[in-house]
């Protein structure tokens, strides 16, 4: 795999929402906070596996995988052009 897909990219961002919102759920009544728990285990497998840099699997954060949509970027860590398709 050579690039990461913008799927991969909104799903994360869809988990973090969804974290979010039941996290404050979770306030209220407490087994909004299990669901919490399913949407923050399923962000960190989906950042393991699939929102890493391509070339030497360094870590990038979703804020600049999201810059990275739209823009040219390049990895931290190896210097390498991430492309997003």
């Amino acid at each position: 795999m050579k690039y990461i897909f913008k799927k991969d990219i909104n799903l994360g961002l869809i988990f973090i929402v969804l974290f979010v919102i039941t996290l404050v759920g979770g306030f209220i009544k407490w087994i909004w906070l299990i669901f919490s728990g399913i949407f923050l285990i399923s962000y960190i497998f989906l950042d393991k596996k699939r929102l890493r840099c391509p070339s030497c699997g360094g870590y990038e954060n979703l804020d600049r995988l999201m810059y990275a949509q739209n823009h040219i970027f390049h990895c931290r860590h190896c210097g390498k052009k991430i492309e997003i398709r």
